[in-house]
Formats: C-alpha cells, structure tokens, sequence
C-alpha cells in the first residue's frame, strides 16, 4: 500500500512536469504570433487540457481511454512489479527535468514508456515486452508522427495562401489571429487526452499489481483502487458466466438455455472463465415466467481463454482521472519557457496563417492516432507541423540546424530513459 502511494504521487507529478514541459506544444505559436500573452496562453491551454477528460468520459471524438490500455501493456502483466514502476517514474522524471532545463522539447511520452520497459528488461529480460507490434508501431510513429503533422502542415498552408490570395492582408490577418485560437485549443484538447492518458495506464498498471498481490480482503477494502478490467473477444461472440447455463432439450437437440440479460456484450467477457458462443448460432428468443430466455447448440459454447482472449482495461476510478487531468492541466499552467522559446521562434518564424495550420495539422494527427489507441508524442507531432509551414513558404525559411539537434533527442528519449530505469531498477531492488 505505501509503495502503491508513492507511485500514484510520483505518476501525478512526472504529469505535472509533462504539462509544463510540453506547454510549449500548444502555446509556442500564439506566444511568437502575440495573439496571446504568455499568461493568457497558458491559462487558455490548460483550460483545454482539463476540460477534454468530459469528451473522454463520453466517448467523444475518439476520445476513449485506448491509449492508458496500451501503455498499461507494453510489459507482460507478470513482469510488473511496484518496484519496476517507481523506477520508470524516477527516470522518466529525471529525464523530462534535464531536457527542460536545456530546452529540449523531447517527448515525455516515449520517456515514460522508456522508462516503464527499461525497468521491466531489467527485472526479467526482453521476453517481458507484451504486444511487439504495438511496441514497434509505437517507435515508428517517432519518425511518422512528425511526418504526417508536416504533410498535412505543408498542405493546409498552400491552400490557405491560395483561397487566400487577394484578401486584404490587414483583414486576413486579423481573422486568422482568431482562428489560431480555435486550432490551439484544438490541439489542446488533444495533448490533454493523450498525454495524460499515459499517466493514468501507469497508475492503473500499478493498481492491478496491488489487486494480484494483496489477499481478496484486503482488496475489497481498499475499491479506491479498483481497476475494472475486461477480455476483448471476437465481435462475433457473446460472452457470459458459464454458471448461468441451464441444460435443456429443445425438439430432441441438446441446448444450453440463459436469460437473454446474462449475456455480455458482443466482444467482451468479464471473466477469462466465462463461456462464449457466436451470434449466429444463437437460435430465436423465447419467453418462460416473463422472462426471455435464448439458447444455442451445447457444441457452440466455448471457453473465452480458447478465443485467445486479451485483458484490456475497461475502466480506471475517476478520482484517478481528475487526477491525471488537473495535474497536466496545473503544469501547462505553470509552462515551460525554455521549451517555448525553441518551438515557437528558432525552428522557424511563424505567423498567425501559419500557426493555425500548424496546429490544425498537429491536432489531426493527435485525434486520428487517439482512435487508434497509439501513444505518440505531441512534441514531435507539433514540431513536424511547424516544419510543414516552414517549408512551404521555402526550404531555407527551415533552421534544419535546430531540428537535426531535436531528431537526436527524439531517437536517444528511449533508449537513454530505459537504461536510466534499468539502473534506478537495480539500485532499488538492492536496498529495499
């Protein structure tokens, strides 16, 4: 319990640094453009980075909780240990101070996963590693990320300047220094749900941890901690508790008969012991005792663990999403300075045409890989995007010094992160 307590702490101020570390991503082009004060910006910022827990909630925009599942999973569940976590959070938070302090906008994302596998090599080798493919997407989207937010950057630009060619530069002006309000909010919105998303699979991660190593009744009283949890099935099956089976012989075929309410929904079980059949061999309702019953051949039922089923998070306890939300949303408040100076003015120069197509293109990018649940980071995904407008005005409007320097952070984040946790793993399991 004490361990668990000082993870929840240590996740909820690495979340805070990640809010003023990355302030930078939503604030550094209407900081450079003057659309904003600096204390305006912020504050406008992390008004958005709080608010979008309610569009999460809601399955709003995408914006489900996929991203803590995934982060919750980088590591097979038996190789995590409190011991491994404490020590990916004191590396990611190390890491995130040192990059702050030189004005690197590296990515806090890829820090935390680095550190949370790093940790968990350490202990157990490189066969703790869960999904592979998802790892892999992860690491190409370092490189992806910021490619499509430049693409799509490049592109919004040429089409802005063209539709708006022969409008009155005073005028145009104006309206695009209201617009970029709207674009950062947009990317706001979508560095709030992402990135604190992160933070809430690591406390989840460590909440499971305590349910599989405290004794039942001690868990059931402490539900402050209770992580709801569900195995992801084929679509095509309804799953339910095998308890809720009643033998039955319907026109001399052996069928197993449940109330139509005991089944799950499609794809998903609550239990690994549950028993699953396909909606397609499920025969027609019928009603006994006012209630409705189904039933289906007794060789269609099969146990979920034979669908090869995966554990996936269904729901973390909101105090810990508050949680997440507010700390991210306190540290953007307090931003990152250092961090602003080198997005917003030493990549390139950006006007308020530019800076809203940056940040359109970045808040694009953001939602569309929300949706799919993959944990990117919002720093490369904004600095590819000022790169875009960059280059469409001319290749050497672009300080490729600078972003040569930010690509060596990016590719060294990782690596660099999971060898600190690696280390930190040790040295705790040596004198705890």
């Amino acid at each position: 319990m004490t361990l668990l307590i000082i993870v929840i702490v240590l996740a909820l101020i690495f979340d805070y640094i990640n809010g003023f570390h990355d302030a930078a991503n939503s604030i550094a082009t209407i900081v450079s453009t003057k659309v904003l004060s600096p204390f305006k910006a912020v504050l406008w910022a992390a008004f958005f980075n709080v608010i979008v827990i309610l569009l999460c909630q809601n399955k709003l925009l995408g914006f489900e909780f996929k991203v803590a599942d995934t982060i919750a999973k980088i590591v097979k569940t038996e190789a995590i240990t409190m011991t491994v976590i404490l020590a990916g959070l004191l590396s990611a938070i190390f890491w995130n101070l040192l990059t702050w302090w030189y004005g690197i906008p590296s990515s806090s994302s890829h820090t935390l996963m680095g550190g949370f596998a790093g940790a968990a090599i350490a202990k157990a080798g490189f066969g703790v590693l869960a999904d592979v493919g998802k790892i892999y997407l992860t690491l190409g989207f370092i490189f992806l990320a910021p490619l499509i937010g430049m693409i799509l950057a490049y592109i919004l630009t040429v089409i802005i300047m063209n539709v708006c060619e022969r409008a009155n530069p005073g005028k145009a002006q104006n309206w695009f220094k209201r617009l970029q309000l709207v674009s950062s909010a947009a990317f706001s919105l979508g560095h709030g749900a992402n990135d604190a998303q992160k933070v809430m699979g690591i406390i989840a991660a460590a909440m499971i941890v305590f349910a599989n190593t405290e004794s039942k009744e001690d868990y059931k009283n402490h539900p402050w901690t209770h992580v709801k949890t569900v195995y992801k099935i084929d679509t095509a099956y309804y799953a339910m508790d095998s308890s809720c089976l009643i033998m039955d012989t319907i026109d001399g075929q052996p069928v197993c008969v449940a109330e139509k309410s005991n089944f799950g929904k499609k794809g998903k079980a609550k239990d690994k012991t549950w028993v699953a059949v396909k909606s397609s061999d499920i025969m027609s309702d019928f009603v006994r005792d006012n209630k409705t019953y189904v039933s289906a051949p007794k060789e269609s039922f099969v146990s979920v663990s034979a669908l090869k089923s995966k554990k996936d998070i269904a729901d973390i306890p909101i105090w810990i999403q508050y949680a997440c939300f507010m700390a991210i949303g306190l540290g953007t408040l307090s931003g990152g300075w250092r961090i602003i100076k080198t997005m917003g003015t030493r990549i390139t120069k950006v006007t308020p045409l530019e800076g809203v197509a940056a940040e359109t293109a970045g808040a694009t990018t953001l939602y569309l890989t929300q949706l799919f649940g993959i944990p990117v980071s919002t720093t490369h995904t904004i600095t590819g995007s000022i790169v875009g407008v960059g280059v469409a005005k001319r290749v050497s409007a672009v300080r490729w010094g600078v972003t040569r320097s930010l690509l060596w952070a990016w590719i060294l984040t990782i690596p660099v992160s999971g060898t600190i946790a690696a280390l930190l793993y040790w040295i705790l399991s040596a004198v705890m």
